[in-house]
């Protein structure tokens, strides 16, 4: 019984020679292709994938099913994103992968996982956060939220082109200008892009791609992360559609429509041989330095807006153009008996003109626009009456936000009375104007 027992047991203890060999050469296989892969990842100079386009046998793709399997490498084949050698979005589930390349072949280019980098303490000498996070296996196109005063110094500081149309934006250094001696831009900021991103409450946040933020000096990076937000911010609309799908936008940013509104005004008003309503004009998606968003949402910077909304509107209504279908001046009679000339206000003037010119269809209409324009002026006059201590609320977000439509739609009703002059009716409005295609927040 000894012998045979020992006989038994030797095939099971004894390998095949033959069969060893073939394990060995697979498990040296499998640890090439993931040393080249996380190599060629931390190495490339902007985190680059592996492309799969040498490894055609059968042992390279069972090698690589393996390595997917045991969560050690992803496939990124370039369907979610047209760039497969960036991992723009995090990698589909293992289970996908596989059935990807059991249907349709090994395509793409192959990272290490996350889970690996962290195993390999891939970021851990890192100190830049964003650098950090790249190593550590983010996705490029995976965003971070940012309190809005992360912007503030550059907003303010006149040696940087401060570009924000309230769905994207961009930071540009001035060429010829030497950035000042201090920590947050001690390396320099040359160019940085940025969108906007919202909570549930509708709070307004800067919103990042760790793509971008990495390209930012460590120095900038340190910096930023301190106001870096928690919970959960979703990307306004059209800068994802942008930016992520990459189709065209949807609607047209309402202070930038508004300004358009003026032009499309003035146009109408040559048309008419008459001067133009406005007397100033902002063409090309140009806008007045703080014609947009609050950065910080305090009373002085809403009051500050209201100032510049109320020049770009009632202020800037020109008295030309009533000249010689009103009298510009009214009579007047002081305490002492004496006559008094003194001018019309430009809204009382353009109330009066429309009067004279216009019979509306719905009265109520023509009271809501005089309504917006007074509604704007009466916000400007404020701070003129009474001493006000600053403050710092949320509430002046949705107050902007009410105070921009107003305006918005003053411009826009006046536009619609002026297409009817016999003038001006074959004048062809943008499309997005005619629809009202804005954002209002």
């Amino acid at each position: 019984m000894f012998w045979l027992y020992q006989y038994a047991l030797r095939p099971l203890i004894v390998p095949n020679p033959e069969k060893t060999q073939i394990y060995i050469m697979s498990a040296d296989l499998k640890n090439t292709i993931l040393e080249k892969v996380f190599s060629n990842y931390l190495e490339s100079g902007d985190f680059n994938g592996l492309g799969v386009f040498s490894m055609t046998s059968s042992a390279d793709i069972a090698a690589i099913r393996e390595l997917i399997a045991e969560g050690g490498l992803d496939l990124v084949r370039g369907d979610a994103h047209p760039n497969p050698h960036i991992k723009a979005f995090p990698a589909d589930s293992v289970q996908i992968q596989l059935e990807k390349i059991d249907a349709l072949g090994l395509e793409g280019c192959l990272y290490p996982t996350p889970q690996l980098l962290k195993e390999r303490n891939a970021g851990a000498n890192e100190t830049a956060p964003y650098t950090r996070a790249l190593k550590e296996g983010a996705p490029q196109l995976s965003y971070r939220a940012f309190d809005l005063r992360a912007l503030e110094w550059y907003r303010n500081d006149p040696r940087f082109d401060f570009d924000v149309d309230d769905i994207h934006g961009r930071i540009l250094q001035k060429k010829g200008t030497q950035v000042a001696e201090r920590a947050v831009v001690l390396d320099g900021l040359e160019f940085f892009e940025f969108g906007f991103a919202y909570d549930d409450e509708m709070h307004r946040a800067l919103a990042a791609f760790i793509r971008y933020l990495h390209d930012l000096p460590e120095a900038q990076q340190i910096e930023m992360q301190k106001h870096e937000l928690t919970g959960s911010y979703k990307l306004h609309p059209d800068f994802y559609r942008t930016q992520i799908i990459g189709d065209f936008p949807e609607r047209m940013s309402i202070y930038d429509a508004f300004l358009q509104e003026k032009v499309e005004i003035n146009r109408m008003c040559e048309l008419m041989g008459k001067p133009k309503l406005f007397r100033t004009e902002y063409r090309d998606l140009k806008r007045p330095r703080g014609f947009g968003i609050l950065i910080r949402p305090t009373k002085k910077e809403f009051r500050d807006f209201a100032l510049l909304l109320d020049q770009l509107l009632s202020d800037d209504l020109n008295r030309e153009f009533f000249r010689g279908d009103l009298e510009l001046n009214r009579n007047l009679t002081d305490e002492d008996g004496n006559r008094v000339t003194q001018p019309k206000g430009t809204i009382q003037l353009l109330e009066e003109w429309i009067g004279a010119k216009f019979r509306p269809a719905e009265p109520a209409e023509m009271s809501q626009l005089f309504g917006n324009f007074r509604a704007v002026r009466k916000v400007r006059q404020k701070p003129a009456h009474i001493v006000e201590d600053n403050e710092f609320d949320q509430k002046y977000v949705a107050e902007q936000r009410e105070l921009i439509s107003q305006a918005f739609d003053a411009v826009r009703t006046l536009r619609m009375v002026l297409e009817n002059h016999p003038a001006t009716r074959e004048h062809e409005v943008p499309g997005y104007l005619r629809e009202a295609k804005v954002w209002t927040m």
